[in-house]
């Protein structure tokens, strides 16, 4: 398939089509194939338009780990309805604003957090996913009933999901990804860790982050391979990935520390795991040596962004690792050093880090003096500083706030 002007309905539909019943997604003794996956989205869609959402209006996913998440993460762009992923542990403050600010016509949650309708009269429609008999939208057609026999135009550079990042200051950003941006990051990471059919992906990060949507959801979808969907952090995480097989698993360096220090590390079976990655910098030495010389598992460390779909940066699978670096710059895209004027400075010397490629945000929601300055001169500026070595790997030295 050719990925450069592909949607997200594209993309559904075509793997379904070559993978067929292969499974897609386990979670909780169920799973589900490639074909059931396109069909529950294909119905997701049907409903939402027949409850009167159409293409342009927001959609926010209040919910946890659970498949119904994916069903109408992908399914509802089909009709060109952007999701708008909600972490239900983030502040209250926080997840009234996502959801206020994006103008979410309809929210999808779980009984647990419909404490929120409350706070939010403005929102017409309640989609509660653990509770059939919710009548205050009909939800017909999810489950039975006849699917759309045609779908409104849909464009590479739609927006496909509106992304609220939490920082440690001020209101959360609203980054738009298009399904450009999407798609194009998960092209860009197949090739350099050699993903393919046969991987099978542990989701052990909030489906609400970007991360787990492009690295644990997006990617294996793409490759063939298999996501196998857990709780967030977990206190069971080491025996739930234990228990999954799993080949490539994804997350932060807390996650890694996480599963270090669970009882009973040292002598687990994670054996299947080849490929760990950390898209958000660098991890301790004391924990990737924990990893390599008791499990012989490597943990590729990388950097990146939601305003950039996820990773932008990575060290080789197979090839120079430079540990404490974020790594080279993936495929297709550019990174650089840049001076408080944007002008670029050589290796060594540190600066702003900055990214151009098709992974790029199409901006800020609502915010377009904040898109201005963040795509200002054609590059993303990344608030993070750092440098790059005379080989090109990049170096984190400070973060953004």
């Amino acid at each position: 398939m050719n990925y450069e002007n592909a949607t997200l309905r594209d993309l559904v539909a075509d793997q379904a089509r070559r993978c067929g019943k292969r499974v897609f997604l386990e979670y909780g003794g169920h799973s589900y194939s490639y074909v059931a996956v396109d069909e529950k989205t294909d119905r997701v869609a049907t409903a939402l338009s027949r409850m009167g959402l159409k293409h342009g209006d927001r959609i926010a996913l209040l919910l946890s780990n659970r498949p119904e998440f994916l069903f109408f993460f992908l399914g509802a762009p089909k009709i060109g309805v952007i999701p708008v992923p909600i972490d239900p542990t983030a502040l209250p403050d926080e997840i009234g604003f996502a959801i206020e600010h994006s103008g979410s016509t309809a929210v999808v949650t779980e009984r647990l957090y419909l404490e929120y309708r409350e706070q939010l009269p403005n929102v017409g429609k309640w989609i509660v996913v653990d509770d059939p008999g919710f009548a205050q939208a009909p939800f017909e057609g999810l489950e039975r009933g006849r699917i759309l026999g045609f779908w409104p135009d849909l464009e590479a550079d739609d927006p496909a999901v509106i992304s609220y990042t939490r920082g440690t200051t001020g209101d959360p950003k609203p980054v738009v990804l298009t399904h450009r941006n999407l798609i194009s990051n998960c092209a860009q990471t197949l090739q350099p860790f050699r993903i393919d059919e046969t991987d099978r992906f542990f989701c052990a990060l909030p489906l609400s982050s970007v991360a787990a949507e492009v690295l644990l959801v997006l990617l294996p979808w793409i490759a063939g391979g298999s996501c196998i969907l857990g709780e967030a952090y977990a206190a069971r995480l080491l025996v739930e990935l234990e228990e999954s097989r799993a080949t490539v698993l994804a997350g932060t360096p807390a996650l890694y520390e996480m599963i270090a220090g669970s009882t009973g590390f040292a002598h687990s079976n994670i054996s299947t795991l080849r490929l760990a990655i950390c898209y958000s910098g660098p991890v301790g030495r004391k924990i990737l040596r924990q990893f390599e010389e008791r499990h012989d598992i490597l943990i590729v460390e990388g950097y990146g962004l939601v305003e950039a779909t996820c990773l932008t940066c990575a060290n080789p699978y197979t090839g120079v690792r430079k540990p404490g670096s974020l790594g080279l710059p993936l495929p297709g895209l550019e990174c650089r050093i840049v001076d408080a004027e944007g002008h670029y400075l050589g290796p060594g010397k540190t600066g702003e880090i900055v990214v151009r490629g098709p992974n790029v945000m199409a901006g800020y929601y609502r915010s377009p003096r904040e898109t201005e300055a963040a795509l200002r001169g054609g590059w993303l500026h990344t608030g993070d500083f750092g440098y790059a070595d005379p080989d090109g790997y990049y170096f984190l030295q400070r973060a953004r706030r």
